[in-house]
């Protein structure tokens, strides 16, 4: 994300996405009752035109709306934002409703009344891991296989792909199955790399292979044949799943993190690891919901505050207020905030305990932790 701060004693700040990522935090940082600029196309109808929504062409306009709310196309790599026209030229009415897409690459104009420090913190992120490359892990076993591509902030999957293989008391059918099996995920493979026009070394750090047994360390040797040019670029590890579950094995265990260390999916997925260890020891170090983790707060026990992305950016005013005070006064006291991303399963699992949870520093009486 390029991000120019020129003008933000004003309130405003100018931010550029370059990937699709960059559209993920922009969602999270546009809130309701922002006011947003940027050019975009509208119909514009001359004077003696009936008022037919049909009527009248699309012109390149500059536009700024207040915000009503926003929505992320993730596979169209789209941002729309919608409100109401508050800042326009004057062959462009006012007080009317538009929506703008933002895309990659498009530069827009955000006006707050107040800036609040997890925004920022997170536009910090975003622009620290501009250039971070990703990686991508193929965990596979015979006849299932994933293909997902991490970065800091989400884990996405490229594909599944499923084939019966035959016994290998049946050689010939066995060993055909598991070539046509390796083709398609090969092919899966290659037709994402191809269609994002990523570069190996680059957009792309390493490609891991993890799995059971000897089938991942036959693809390796599959997919070397195929592209020569992988071989420096590919590490092999070995899970007790292929598939899905092999993935976020990978991640749980650390083996991504050799990788990519400071990955906030990585850090993410440690943070409710640590969370879940210690509510299954009940050991009274965790406290989780808005009063129990409000109380560990005032009573200075927080460690670690975590608070899903999406809880921050459905409040109304008057929440987000609430939780930007929460957030600065658990900090002042020593604990460290953490947003988890809903965008992988460690925010699906923060999600199921009301969005906020905090590992404690010391154990608190059990009518506070719960």
């Amino acid at each position: 994300m390029k991000v120019y701060r020129d003008k933000v004693y004003k309130g405003e700040m100018k931010l550029i996405p370059e990937t699709l990522n960059d559209l993920w935090h922009l969602y999270n940082i546009i809130e309701k009752g922002d006011t947003i600029y940027a050019k975009t196309f509208r119909r514009i109808r001359s004077s003696d035109e009936p008022l037919r929504a049909d009527k009248g062409e699309k012109t390149p306009v500059y536009l700024g709306i207040t915000v009503e709310d926003a929505s992320l196309h993730k596979y169209s790599n789209k941002l729309r934002v919608r409100g109401i026209i508050s800042s326009a030229p004057e062959n462009v009415s006012r007080g009317s409703y538009h929506t703008i897409n933002v895309e990659t690459g498009t530069p827009i104009k955000i006006i707050k009344n107040k800036w609040p420090k997890y925004i920022l913190e997170r536009i910090d992120e975003a622009e620290k891991h501009r250039e971070e490359p990703k990686i991508i892990v193929i965990s596979i076993e015979e006849g299932e296989a994933s293909i997902a591509i991490i970065n800091s902030y989400s884990v996405d999957t490229i594909s599944n792909i499923s084939m019966n293989i035959p016994g290998k008391r049946f050689a010939s059918q066995h060993d055909e199955a598991i070539r046509a099996f390796f083709s398609e995920v090969y092919k899966a493979l290659n037709q994402f790399i191809v269609s994002q026009k990523l570069k190996i070394g680059q957009d792309i750090n390493k490609i891991v292979i993890v799995g059971p047994g000897f089938t991942k360390d036959n693809f390796l040797n599959y997919l070397i044949s195929k592209l020569p040019v992988l071989k420096d670029n590919l590490l092999l590890e070995s899970s007790s799943y292929g598939g899905v579950n092999g993935v976020y094995e990978a991640i749980n265990r650390g083996i991504v993190a050799k990788i990519l260390e400071e990955s906030k999916v990585i850090k993410d997925s440690q943070l409710m690891e640590e969370f879940f260890i210690h509510l299954s020891k009940d050991d009274k170090r965790v406290a989780y919901g808005n009063e129990a983790v409000q109380k560990a707060v005032l009573h200075g026990a927080v460690d670690k505050l975590l608070i899903t992305d999406e809880k921050l950016r459905t409040a109304n005013t008057e929440e987000r207020e609430k939780y930007d005070e929460l957030l600065r006064q658990s900090e002042h006291m020593g604990g460290k905030t953490h947003i988890i991303s809903t965008l992988h399963m460690a925010g699906e699992r923060l999600r199921a305990f009301g969005g906020i949870a905090a590992i404690l520093r010391f154990p608190l009486a059990e009518h506070l932790a719960e």
